[in-house]
């Protein structure tokens, strides 16, 4: 499959350039060899199987619908890459004997060992759900299993894609691979009692799948989990925090020329470890909050109305004050505090410059693309009409940017090379900057320089110390 991995080296730098940030948890669950069916859901319309396929080492065989195969190029490259399409009934009218073959086909591929991917929804995920699941997934392994007498050793590993915004041109991702299932667990209900294997097996892919995404039931509870999420940053997601993910791993041994590639490729990264593991505390911040909403409103409805109204109470007090803290407690806090305050305020001052040159040459290819991305009209193909445009539009305003630089202006090509290869870091700081400008706005002494207003900010700390107590006592009460 030397396609494949050509394919996917080349996505591998389209991800890192295109997305802010890219994590994956959990990725050990994936067996190294053997016949494995990672089961994912679907937020994002292809642009799941990409990022999906970057993570993982192994070369995946994903099992497709078949519309996607009704052009002969598209169709021979898909194939060409492992790809099995999937036929539905309304799609043609011999579905059935076109499945069998496929089924052949993906029990072929397990026989050998393979890696098979599989969207069990059936379609693109319904915003902030799980849509109800098909029972191919099941069955296809069931089956599988079934023809080796439960001796094939197959699992099903569920995978949760989490977009921190699917609908925002350059998101960030999170990857979280679940413990495997072991199908051959449901051979004996399978021979008794097919239809029930096949429903138990889908159940628990649905549940196993629930535990690596997150998922909120209810618009109106989706929003207080965002606006919670908001409140409490990343400190709930520190109680998930595992030693490897706090140290990191260390890095493999590499040969000089290779490492000095590798060093000089860091230059472009927009994140470091810390703030990787700070989108995972926050996934980690949100899921917990998720899960504590989605249980107190089953039981405890009335608690979680009461804290909605206390939040919105300290939302109105943050919108009067415009401020998190004022200057004059910044020399009352430890040094620690103040340091970062100094540090955050040099770097609003001197990066400025950096993420304006950043911003005045990405700002018309960024609009152009979440422009077009909008035009789609579901959520999930927007997801990935921002990939494709975004990844047009970036390389096309760099290569004319390029082209009128060399041809107009005294530079010589290295220098303009140069001058291009400057714009995608410096577009990403200018992205970092807004961000870390909106993050520590309160730890930015320039913006709080005219503030002394301590009864306010008291009372703000004091809000949000009961909202963070009110939330902890409502998990403690739906354990």
């Amino acid at each position: 499959m030397k396609l494949y991995r050509a394919v996917i080296r080349f996505l591998r730098i389209i991800n890192e350039l295109y997305f802010v940030e890219t994590r994956s948890t959990g990725l050990e669950h994936v067996p190294g060899k053997g016949p494995v069916i990672l089961a994912a859901n679907h937020p994002g319309s292809i642009l799941d199987s990409i990022v999906l396929a970057t993570q993982v080492s192994r070369t995946i065989n994903y099992l497709a619908r078949s519309g996607l195969f009704r052009y002969r190029p598209l169709a021979a490259l898909f194939k060409r890459l492992g790809a099995v399409p999937i036929y539905r009934s309304h799609e043609t009218a011999d579905s059935m004997q076109r499945n069998e073959e496929v089924f052949a086909k993906v029990h072929e591929l397990l026989d050998a060992g393979g890696c098979i991917g599989i969207f069990p929804e059936g379609r693109n995920s319904p915003p902030t759900q799980i849509g109800p699941l098909r029972k191919g997934a099941a069955r296809i392994a069931l089956s599988a299993e079934a023809r080796h007498d439960g001796k094939l050793g197959l699992v099903v590993v569920p995978v949760g894609v989490n977009f921190e915004n699917r609908g925002f041109l350059m998101s960030a991702v999170l990857l979280r691979f679940g413990a495997p299932i072991a199908v051959s667990d449901y051979l004996d209900q399978y021979r008794k009692d097919p239809s029930g294997a096949l429903t138990g097996l889908t159940e628990d892919i649905r549940h196993a799948l629930s535990q690596q995404v997150l998922t909120i039931e209810d618009v109106r509870l989706g929003q207080l989990v965002d606006e919670l999420a908001a409140v409490f940053g990343d400190e709930l997601g520190r109680r998930f925090e595992t030693g490897s993910d706090a140290a990191g791993k260390a890095p493999p041994r590499q040969r000089p020329i290779k490492r000095w590639l590798w060093k000089l490729a860091a230059w472009y990264r927009r994140s470091t470890p810390e703030s990787g593991r700070a989108f995972v505390r926050r996934m980690h911040s949100r899921q917990h909050i998720r899960d504590v909403l989605v249980a107190a409103w089953q039981v405890k409805p009335r608690r979680v109305v009461a804290l909605r109204n206390r939040l919105e109470r300290y939302k109105d007090h943050l919108r009067q004050t415009e401020l998190r803290e004022a200057l004059g407690h910044a020399f009352e806090e430890p040094v620690r505090q103040r340091l970062i305050r100094l540090r955050m305020t040099l770097y609003s001052v001197l990066m400025a410059p950096i993420a304006l040159f950043g911003l005045v040459h990405n700002i018309v290819p960024y609009l152009v693309a979440r422009g077009l991305g909008r035009l789609g009209s579901d959520e999930a193909v927007r997801a990935f009409t921002l990939f494709g445009s975004g990844v047009l539009a970036f390389a096309g305003a760099y290569t004319l940017i390029g082209y009128g630089l060399w041809q107009h202006t005294e530079l010589t090509l290295p220098q303009t090379l140069l001058y291009i290869a400057a714009l995608p870091p410096t577009g990403f700081a200018a992205l970092r900057y807004r961000r870390n400008v909106l993050i520590y706005r309160d730890r930015i002494l320039v913006r709080t320089i005219f503030w002394n207003r301590r009864e306010l900010v008291d009372l703000l700390r004091r809000e949000r110390r009961l909202l963070h107590e009110e939330f902890l006592a409502l998990a403690e009460a739906t354990r």
